[in-house]
């Protein structure tokens, strides 16, 4: 049984070569020409090299995605919660005397806040920085001579960015000129 089998295998073995043979004798015919195959072998080199290129710019460009990606794979999250610690920031505006629950609530919201943090949340709260358009929305101008114009007088509602990506702008109240 053995024997049968070492014949098969020497039979697939001998047409393969048979197969082989035509097409080998083709190439040498083809590129007799010493030129022609310097040229040939040079193609395929540059080929071979553009491959590689392609493929390294390829590998880093899908490394970039992925830590982007890393990054801002909670970002919806991160917005859905953004009204919660506004009701929470509200809950403790409401509480006032109640000592206990003012506690409760603030406990809460710094605990929210620093797992937030952990994860790139971060806070932006301008009040007395100057009005910058790509982290700050003005929401009214009032004149002041007691600060520089497009001072930040005011906020009305508390900004967030994730890894520097702005989530929701600081809305706030800046300076103009007196009249």
């Amino acid at each position: 049984m053995s024997d049968e089998k070492n014949k098969d295998e020497d039979l697939e073995i001998e047409g393969s070569e048979a197969e082989l043979e035509p097409e080998v004798v083709d190439e040498v015919d083809e590129g007799s020409d010493d030129d022609q195959a310097t040229d040939q072998v040079a193609e395929l080199r540059e080929a071979l090299l553009r491959s590689r290129a392609e493929m390294d710019n390829l590998e880093k460009r899908t490394q970039r995605e992925l830590e982007k990606a890393r990054k801002f794979m909670f970002e919806a999250v991160f917005k859905d919660l953004l009204p919660v610690i506004d009701g929470l920031d509200q809950g403790l505006e409401a509480t006032g005397a109640d000592e206990s629950a003012d506690e409760g609530l603030a406990l809460t919201r710094k605990l929210l806040l620093q797992t937030l943090e952990r994860h790139g949340l971060e806070l932006i709260d301008p009040a007395g920085e100057r009005f910058d358009p790509q982290w700050h929305e003005a929401m009214s101008a009032q004149p002041n001579g007691e600060v520089a114009p497009e001072t930040i007088l005011m906020v009305l509602q508390k900004g967030y960015r994730l890894n520097d990506r702005l989530l929701r702008p600081a809305r706030v109240v800046i300076a103009s000129e007196p009249s």
